[in-house]
């Protein structure tokens, strides 16, 4: 069985949805804020449970030990309890959660399900216990199991080959960022507006106020049209970008850190077979005869746990070598979500465009027909 197609053929799962959801539910103490719980809910799953952030902290642990050559994207961080900031994280932990329980090992590990679905008070405590009875993935390989030849070119041209699709793709979040940043900022200039139209002293320097109170209606209409936008626009194109970026960033985090490994695993076994025991083996040859027995098992059972220890760092490299490549595929996969993206955004764009443009003109007839 090859390592690369493990979790492959678990189930296809639609990258577009969202899995799991993840909202905000504040505990006040006194008059300050002292901590926020997030409420989680999994698609199709009535039941919710309530996770603090250090819940996440322990998972993102325990899933880094347990599976140390697998995508996973690191935690939003630690900040001040202020809304803004609180929100912020929120979206972070929605879409760390998106990725490891949408990734086909870490999704169906024990740790995520217990993390997910345990809905009693001491959840801290089975999580650690399931979390200490699950053994490395390394571990649990199976002796017979096919594993590849470690190429490291290879390695490095897909790290830097997705790398440079992050890069691509940062910046054109970036761009819809700045587009919804222009719309966020026209609902207070709506509302500034309506104000202005309703200033007393600006009416009454006109006998006919209408065309005011009908602007006015239109304003009021624009921004509950384009706080509307920004909300569709926000879950439709930016939380899904944010969710790629994140496994662009944390794929390339992994192929580095797995880079290290692998060559930090040759350089041991290049030192083991160092030369020094051959001058100690000269040493031993003017010894008595049973001593010479001796010394050459000594040997032997030196050279036998060095090649046994070759092995086991050759089988390890040659296990985070697939890791990395069963990893790309995953990532590759979820860029195919892209082009499903782009379209959302195009038909949000249209919609929001056209009931735009039906407020107008309506305002546009209305006025026409009261000055004719």
């Amino acid at each position: 069985m090859s390592i690369a197609s493990v979790g492959d053929d678990s189930t296809e799962r639609e990258l577009n949805e969202s899995p799991v959801s993840v909202q905000i539910v504040p505990e006040k103490k006194g008059l300050f804020l002292k901590h926020s719980e997030y409420e989680i809910k999994l698609k199709g799953i009535e039941k919710t449970v309530r996770r603090r952030y250090k819940d996440f902290v322990t998972l993102h642990r325990y899933l880094a030990e347990k599976y140390p050559y697998r995508l996973l994207p690191a935690l939003p961080p630690k900040q001040l309890m202020l809304d803004s900031l609180l929100e912020e994280r929120r979206r972070g932990l929605q879409t760390w959660l998106i990725i490891v329980s949408l990734h086909p090992v870490l999704g169906s590990s024990p740790i995520v399900s217990t993390f997910l679905r345990d809905t009693t008070t001491d959840h801290q405590y089975r999580l650690r216990v399931t979390y200490e009875k699950q053994m490395d993935e390394l571990v649990r390989l199976r002796p017979d199991a096919t594993l590849p030849e470690v190429d490291l070119d290879t390695l490095a041209e897909s790290r830097t080959r997705l790398h440079r699709v992050q890069c691509s793709m940062g910046r054109l979040k970036q761009l819809f960022d700045r587009r919804l940043g222009h719309n966020r900022r026209q609902t207070g200039e709506c509302a500034e507006i309506e104000r202005i139209l309703q200033n007393p002293d600006l009416r009454d320097a006109f006998n006919e106020d209408a065309t005011f109170e009908d602007l006015s209606a239109s304003e009021r209409l624009i921004a509950k049209q384009v706080e509307r936008y920004v909300q569709v626009q926000q879950r439709a194109v930016t939380e899904r970008l944010d969710v790629l970026l994140e496994v662009l960033h944390a794929h390339s985090q992994l192929c580095e850190r797995i880079e290290k490994s692998i060559v930090a695993d040759q350089q041991r076994t290049l030192t083991g077979k160092s030369p020094g025991a051959n001058a100690g083996s000269s040493r031993v040859k003017v010894k008595a005869h049973s001593m010479n027995q001796t010394g050459t098992m000594a040997q032997q059972n030196e050279g036998n746990g060095s090649a046994f220890e070759a092995t086991q760092l050759a089988r390890r490299s040659a296990f985070a070598f697939s890791c990395a490549q069963a990893e790309t595929l995953l990532a590759e996969r979820y860029l195919q979500s892209l082009p499903s993206i782009l379209l959302s955004y195009a038909h949000e764009e249209q919609q929001h465009h056209q009931k735009m443009s039906k407020i107008w003109h309506r305002l546009v007839v209305s006025e026409s027909s009261r000055l004719d």
